[in-house]
Order: C-alpha cells, then sequence, then structure tokens
C-alpha cells in the first residue's frame, strides 16, 4: 500500500495545485493561447521588420496562430496607419523589429480614425446638388414605394420629402467627386457607402450607397440619392425647412463625411477603408489567419510556453480522477482485507472521487464556476485522510502475527476485483434509472 499511498499522495498535490492553475478551456479541440514570454514570441518580437508585403502579412498570420489576439489586433493597426500613411505620402517612423511594430499599434485607435478622416477627405467631395435634371429625378422616383398615397414634396433645392400621413422620409442629392491622383480606368470605387452629416450634426445625416459599381474617375462627379437616417432627426414636414431658412441661405449649409461610418475602396491604388473597425485587412489575410486557427495546435506546448497550463486541461483533470478512482478502490479494497477503517476508507474514496471529479467537470465547462473555497478545503483535506489511511494499512514484514492474518495475494486481488465488479454494476444501475428517468420527462412533454 506505500506504492498506493505514494500515487494518492501525488495526486493530492496536482488536485490542490489544479484549484489555483485554472484550465479555462472552452472545447477538446482549443489551444490556449502561447504565453507571452514563450520562445516563440520572444522570437516573433525580435525579427526584423519585413520589408515586403507578404512577409508583413506572415507576421499577423503567426500571431493568430500563437492565439495572441491583442497582438495581432495592434499589429494589424500599424500595418493599416503604415498602409494609410504611404497612401498620404507622408513618412514613415523607423522601426526596429516587429514588437516595436506592436507596441506602436497599441492604443492606435486615435491616430487610425484620423488617419481614416484624411483618407476620406483625399479620396472624395461631397457637395449638395441644387439642379437635379428632370429626367434624373423620375429615375430616382422610379425606384421609390410611391403606394399607399405616398407624394414627393420638394422641401428645399437639393431635399426632398416622401409623405404618407404622418410619415416623412427624406432624400438628398448629393454630388461625390473623386479626388484620387491616379487614372483608375475600368476600375471601379466600390463598394461605396458614404455617410453624411448637414452641419455636423448626426442625428441628421444621409447614407450614400452604390446600387451597382460606378466607374468613378479621378476629377468625375457622381449625382448619389441619397435616404436619410432616422428621418434627420425631423418630426414635421416644416422642420427641415425652418431649419434650411433660419437665418442663412441653403448654400451656407454644409455636408461633412462622417469617416467612421463611410466605407469605400479602390483596389488599384490599394486602398480600403471598410467598416466595423480599422484593422488592416485583406481577403486573403482573412482566409490564412482562419487556417492560421485551425493549425493553432501545430506548435508544441515548450515552443508556446503553455506546458504547465496543458496539465491542468480537461483531458488531465479527467485522467487524474480515473487513477484517483482506481486508487481509491484498492485502498478501501485493503482495509476490507484487513478488517481496519473500512467504512472510513469507503466515505473518503466516495467524497474524494465524487470532488474529483466534480473539478474535471468544471475544467471541461470554461472554469466558470470554480468550486467553493469550503468544498475545495474539504475535499484537500479529505485526500490527504485517504493518503494517510493507505500509508497505515499495511502488515509489517517483521510482525510474524501480522503476517500469519496477511491473507494470499490471489485473495487480495479476488477481492479488489468483486469490489471493482459490484461498483461498476452499481454505476450502471443508477444511470440506467436516470436515463429511464429522462426518457419518461420527455414523453410526458
Amino acid at each position: 500500500m506505500r506504492i498506493i499511498a505514494l500515487l494518492l499522495l501525488g495526486l493530492t498535490v496536482y488536485f490542490a495545485v489544479g484549484l489555483f492553475r485554472p484550465a479555462r478551456y472552452e472545447g477538446p479541440r482549443y489551444v490556449p493561447p502561447a504565453a507571452a514570454d514563450s520562445p516563440a514570441m520572444r522570437a516573433l518580437r525580435a525579427r526584423p521588420l519585413p520589408a515586403d508585403d507578404a512577409a508583413r502579412d506572415d507576421v499577423f498570420v503567426e500571431l493568430v496562430a500563437l492565439q495572441q489576439h491583442e497582438d495581432a489586433t495592434a499589429y494589424a493597426r500599424w500595418m493599416q496607419a503604415r498602409a494609410w500613411r504611404a497612401f498620404l505620402g507622408r513618412p514613415e517612423p523607423a522601426l526596429a523589429d516587429v514588437g516595436a511594430a506592436i507596441d506602436a499599434g497599441r492604443d492606435g485607435e486615435a491616430g487610425l480614425a484620423a488617419l481614416r478622416a484624411d483618407v476620406l477627405a483625399a479620396v472624395v467631395a461631397v457637395r449638395i446638388e441644387t439642379a437635379l435634371a428632370p429626367a434624373l429625378l423620375d429615375l430616382y422616383v422610379a425606384g421609390e414605394d410611391m403606394s399607399r398615397g405616398r407624394v414627393l414634396t420638394a422641401v428645399a433645392p437639393g431635399l426632398w420629402s416622401i409623405d404618407a400621413g404622418r410619415f416623412h422620409a427624406y432624400r438628398v442629392a448629393v454630388k461625390v467627386r473623386n479626388l484620387s491622383r491616379a487614372p483608375i480606368v475600368g476600375t471601379p470605387l466600390a463598394p461605396l457607402r458614404l455617410v453624411i452629416a448637414w452641419d455636423g450634426e448626426r442625428d441628421k445625416s444621409v447614407r450614400c450607397e452604390s446600387p451597382r459599381e460606378p466607374r468613378l474617375e479621378p476629377g468625375i462627379e457622381v449625382t448619389f440619392w441619397c435616404r436619410s437616417m432616422a428621418d434627420l432627426g425631423w418630426t414635421t414636414a416644416e422642420e427641415p425647412v425652418e431649419w434650411l431658412r433660419s437665418g442663412a441661405a441653403a448654400d451656407d449649409h454644409r455636408l461633412e463625411l462622417v469617416a467612421e461610418a463611410s466605407s469605400l475602396a479602390i483596389p488599384a491604388l490599394g486602398l480600403a477603408l471598410r467598416r466595423g473597425g480599422n484593422d488592416y485587412r485583406t481577403p486573403e489575410l482573412d482566409r490564412a489567419a482562419e487556417f492560421a486557427r485551425h493549425r493553432a495546435g501545430e506548435r508544441g506546448c515548450h515552443e508556446r510556453g503553455t506546458c504547465l497550463r496543458d496539465m491542468f486541461a480537461r483531458t488531465g483533470q479527467w485522467r487524474a480522477t480515473c487513477a484517483w478512482a482506481l486508487a481509491a478502490l484498492a485502498v478501501c479494497a485493503a482495509a476490507a482485507t484487513l478488517g481496519r477503517w473500512r467504512a472510513t476508507a469507503v466515505l473518503l474514496a466516495l467524497l474524494t472521487t465524487v470532488s474529483a471529479g466534480m473539478r474535471a467537470l468544471v475544467a471541461g465547462a470554461g472554469d466558470v464556476h470554480p468550486l467553493r473555497p469550503l468544498h475545495a478545503a474539504v475535499w484537500i483535506a479529505a485526500c490527504a485522510g485517504l493518503v494517510a489511511l493507505a500509508w497505515s494499512l499495511r502488515a509489517p514484514l517483521s510482525d510474524w502475527r501480522a503476517m500469519r492474518t496477511r491473507p494470499h495475494p490471489a485473495v487480495i486481488h479476488a477481492r479488489w476485483a468483486a469490489a471493482a465488479g459490484a461498483l461498476a454494476v452499481i454505476t450502471a444501475i443508477a444511470y440506467a434509472v436516470l436515463a429511464s428517468w429522462a426518457l419518461w420527462s420527455a414523453f410526458r412533454r
């Protein structure tokens, strides 16, 4: 039993340490993120900054494969800032390595927002179209739903209202000019989605979207039929008229592009303003990053610096629980054979095995419900008690009376096998009862 006692002691230490090192695994195929100070991360951060786009993309993909999402986001922001600065013709700060680029991308959202606004202002210009041709107006109105008595009403030059009782939907004719510096013969300026605020008031904004891919070459203006957002913040048809005529002519009102809500792309210039953030992304880079997520487990735990964490994963917890259950069963068989501490051995074995199983279930659920401190303390104390009991359950070789009372090894094995069989039968019966109850409850519904 000394060997069993040492095994139980090692498992007790494992359980105790596992309470302070939650696994936080999300599923059977989840790979934990690499440690920030792992050899792989240290080598990647010390790598010289790549000189070409393909090598820069490879660094981002490697960060994704290492599950370093914050560093990958920071690096993507640096890549986007670099691309926008190159488009605007601004100098690029000199950086030594990849780690410096990651650090430069941290907390860079404000700088990226300013760069985005500068890029948008350098690509397009907007103004109100106050002299819309009647034929073009008829074409736009033909695409509107004018059923149920809806009427198009001119509110002001360039501003119309589609009225239906108390309902007012506003449309604005906006001229969009391409200001880009390179010819784009045969290449569309798309997808194009511009959000424009009147006089900087976000509650009075319109959305201009291209129904198809327009060929908007440099210096060319295209008229867009823009839809209001939240009815331009107005509740009556007279309110926009009063606002337009309040002390100023219609020409004094200005349109301002809302950079964070607008998006466009010029593939020929390598320019993209995407919705949903300022991270540098391309379809090819997204596909490579997705493949990298599936290859996250190819690196060894030593390279990722996660070996210690892998020890306390759900698989490790279940293996430890099974080993503990078998060892505890051996202690119960020995106690029954020697006629000492039989009830105590059974109670300690049940308490510790059930608690170990609960901890394994918690590890499998992402450690979102850790064991309570009192339960954990009672569990570890019971484990220590079972270790002490296993250490004391022995017949000394120097005691001839104990030698005479010690049963034959074949008898011990037979008793242990009988106990294991009985436990298996009881477990099977319990699971059968639970399954029957679940089926009965399902049929009742």
